[in-house]
């Protein structure tokens, strides 16, 4: 697990981790005046937007999702302004993009979702051919 104090990583890491421990998967709503712009641009679906969305997301949702506090911080990188974290929570898989302004504040955030369809994998597992889903995504006829 990554160590928001380690001192090898860079402090926009460091941000994201502290942000989604402390907010997301934890009770620091105190967190989001500290850490995100009120201007937030937040591209979830059916999340609002700015500080309050995630205040909202987090009332409403978040704080009830059983085992919220488990979670696991697999892969981060970092390019320009934007972090990735790749994470790992015992019903999905989430990809988190999040971009940071001038003053180190969340800016933006955009996520992909994945939802474990028969148990828990671990990182490691490998995956079975169904190419079902995709084709479903695209639309195309079965053969």
């Amino acid at each position: 697990m990554f160590d928001p104090k380690d001192p090898s990583l860079s402090k926009r890491k460091k941000l994201v981790l502290e942000f989604m421990d402390g907010v997301l998967h934890g009770d620091r709503l105190d967190m989001l005046d500290t850490h995100v712009r009120a201007d937030y641009i937040q591209h979830t679906p059916g999340i609002g937007q700015g500080r309050e969305g995630i205040r909202k997301y987090f009332e409403e949702v978040s704080s009830k999702r059983p085992n919220r506090r488990v979670w696991r911080p697999v892969m981060m990188v970092e390019e320009g302004d934007i972090v990735v974290l790749f994470k790992w929570l015992p019903h999905a898989w989430i990809a988190d993009f999040m971009r940071f302004d001038e003053n180190d504040l969340l800016a933006e955030h955009w996520d992909v979702v994945q939802a474990w369809s028969d148990g828990s994998p671990q990182p490691e597992d490998l995956g079975t051919q169904d190419l079902g889903r995709f084709k479903t995504l695209f639309n195309l006829p079965d053969d």
